[in-house]
């Protein structure tokens, strides 16, 4: 079974854990790319929300709605594998 010591911890070992692991090369590397991930979702929600509210035709609608869901979708992956990493840090590392 797959452990989830993440959400056993404190806020406070939390935020020690994602400062040690964002000190590493790889948490650096995943930093930058989850930060890249949330913007995409955060812009390509701003521009659904353009197009849903001055769309004139049905098809600018459906592509509005498409892209509200990519762009949830980017923000809550983005959200999943930040934790997902923590949790394997946390696993692989036992002095924490």
């Amino acid at each position: 079974m797959y452990k989830l010591k993440y959400f056993t911890l404190s806020k406070r070992d939390k935020n020690k854990l994602k400062e040690t692991f964002y000190q590493t090369e790889f948490g650096q590397n995943i930093k930058k790319r989850l930060i890249r991930l949330l913007i995409i979702g955060i812009l390509s929600i701003i521009y659904s929300i353009y197009l849903l509210i001055t769309s004139e035709n049905i098809w600018e609608l459906i592509m509005g709605i498409m892209l509200l869901s990519a762009g949830l979708i980017f923000i809550l992956g983005s959200i999943f594998i930040r934790i997902n990493k923590l949790n394997n840090y946390l696993i692989k590392n036992k002095k924490h």
